[in-house]
């Protein structure tokens, strides 16, 4: 199996090929994240994952990455602000605001703010990626949402591998027992 960074290298890679010149992908530099993964609870942080971990010390944030921008741990501090930094983190906020009470059984209207943290988000459109902490897993799940709608991932490898397959099947697995 391959590393987080291997995986995130290729991925990477594709992005920059497929992108126009002022789409292609902007690293930023890794920053500190002693303080852990911020959850969309004011001052709560969760302990970053081996996979996690591995993805912040490669980089901070990833602009015009899948699904949206990558943030980094202070760009997600960001989003407990009811300002913005910059025009980008203000529209990515308001995707977020939005996505709470307006999208049915979308992660952030589902679980407690304190076991969701918006790993990556489009200030111009509804793409988003949510990591949800569930009690007993190491790994958080990756809850991705697209314009194939929603799609889960049990991990950041198992969702990185899948982009970089091409594999949408994730968005026709049926999680609510009345769709099944």
């Amino acid at each position: 199996m391959k590393t987080i960074k291997e995986l995130l290298d290729v991925a990477i890679s594709i992005e920059d090929e497929l992108k126009d010149a002022q789409f292609k992908p902007q690293l930023g530099v890794s920053i500190d994240f002693s303080k852990g993964v911020p959850t969309l609870e004011n001052g709560v942080y969760r302990k970053p994952s081996p996979m996690l971990k591995e993805r912040f010390e490669a980089f901070g944030k990833w602009v015009n990455a899948t699904h949206g921008d990558w943030l980094d741990t202070k760009e997600m501090e960001s989003l407990w602000n009811e300002s913005a930094e910059d025009e980008r983190l203000s529209g990515i906020a308001g995707s977020v605001k939005a996505s709470m009470g307006n999208w049915e059984d979308h992660a952030t209207g589902l679980f407690a703010l304190h076991r969701i943290s918006i790993f990556a988000a489009s200030d111009n459109s509804y793409e988003m990626i949510c990591l949800i902490w569930f009690d007993g897993t190491v790994e958080p799940e990756l809850w991705v949402y697209d314009s194939n709608g929603e799609s889960r991932y049990k991990d950041l490898a198992s969702y990185l591998q899948a982009y970089i397959d091409d594999d949408v099947s994730a968005c026709s697995v049926k999680w609510k027992l009345a769709e099944m």
